[in-house]
């Protein structure tokens, strides 16, 4: 089975654990109103979580877990051995879902950290009622923060662009990077962290992507094809 092979199966089987969530991602007249003033600016947006959480999730839920699936899959049979992972800035639950999907393992213990309660409640759902493999527990909690342990894997999508201080702030950032780190997020944002990278951390690996929208999707997310940038970094030894 060629690598292009493999992404097709991956998409179209995550695409059918999205649909059992459809619920959370039907459009309505908010999330439109939201995705359509987005499409317009074409910049990156700062939002209210608190406000418009069921909107957003929307909006753009769909689309940044296909984001968060591409990303993952450049870790290969890699992703198995990540069991303590942490969701920073989780949101309603893209990354998390689109991680425990891939891992597909009992053992996972996944932990999402978000200061919005609407969109902890969301990412609570969402992970319920896809019912993937392993542990997950969602937290509320003011980042950038000590986590209180370190993970396998920090995983992070579009939570660098609202937080752009702790890119350029050594002592912050190393709060929020496990043994490693995963991010998505826009593609000035991904180049900024790579030029910024304090020391005792390394690239491991840095990726661009474009993902073809699942036609079975397409109604949700309103476009044929999305972009994907991130970027892989780990501690370097003492």
């Amino acid at each position: 089975m060629t690598y292009v092979d493999v992404q097709v199966r991956h998409l179209e089987g995550f695409a059918e654990t999205l649909l059992k969530c459809n619920h959370l991602y039907h459009p309505n007249s908010d999330s439109i109103a939201l995705l359509n003033a987005v499409n317009s600016r074409r910049q990156i947006e700062i939002f209210d979580y608190g406000r418009s959480a069921d909107a957003f999730t929307r909006a753009f839920g769909m689309r940044n877990s296909l984001k968060c699936l591409r990303a993952l899959s450049s870790l290969g049979g890699a992703i198995h051995q990540y069991e303590r992972v942490c969701d920073l800035g989780c949101g309603s639950g893209a990354f998390s879902l689109a991680f425990a999907y891939l891992a597909d393992n009992p053992d996972l213990e996944l932990r999402g950290l978000d200061a919005s309660e609407s969109q902890l409640l969301l990412s609570r759902e969402l992970m319920s009622t896809a019912g993937l493999p392993g542990r997950f527990a969602f937290e509320r909690r003011n980042l950038p923060a000590q986590i209180g342990y370190l993970p396998d894997l920090t995983i992070a999508s579009y939570w660098f662009c609202e937080n752009d201080h702790v890119i350029t702030n050594p002592a912050l950032f190393d709060l929020m990077v496990g043994r490693e780190m995963l991010i998505v997020d826009y593609e000035k944002i991904i180049e900024r962290i790579a030029i910024c990278l304090p020391r005792g951390f390394r690239i491991l690996a840095r990726n661009s992507a474009l993902v073809e929208i699942p036609a079975a999707l397409t109604n949700f997310v309103a476009q044929e094809w999305a972009s994907v940038y991130s970027i892989h970094i780990g501690r370097t030894a003492d």
